[in-house]
């Protein structure tokens, strides 16, 4: 359990710096929902040719294989709720690589989920 356990905790920290590295890439390409179609394919692209875009979607991949790796080797309904632990890497980047403002409301939240995580895997 204890190798499983550190195994998820790494693939944790890749995918909350993968979503926090995603982020970042399409904040500086724009709100696409709200982009003329003509100026739609440029900014795709713009996104698609970031460095911060490339390396979270390499960062999200890595995640994904140790993710399967890990569902052959424990049950999911321990794994995947112990993969809600990257929201604490989320929002520590978020407020570091962002600059986004995050609430002690916010921070409980995440706190009830870690307390969640914490119960689920005792069992």
């Amino acid at each position: 359990m204890l190798k499983t356990v550190l195994v998820v905790v790494f693939a944790v920290m890749l995918a909350g710096t993968g979503h926090v590295f995603l982020s970042k890439a399409m904040r500086a390409v724009g709100d696409l929902t709200e982009a003329p179609a003509d100026r739609l394919g440029g900014m795709v692209r713009r996104a698609l040719s970031s460095p911060w875009f490339l390396v979270g979607v390499a960062l999200q991949a890595s995640f994904f294989v140790i993710y399967l790796t890990l569902l052959s080797r424990a049950d999911v309904s321990l794994v995947l709720p112990l993969t809600a632990m990257d929201y604490i890497v989320v929002g520590v980047l978020a407020q570091y690589l962002l600059g986004e403002t995050l609430t002690l409301v916010r921070w409980a939240g995440i706190g009830f989920i870690v307390v969640g995580v914490g119960l689920v895997s005792r069992t």
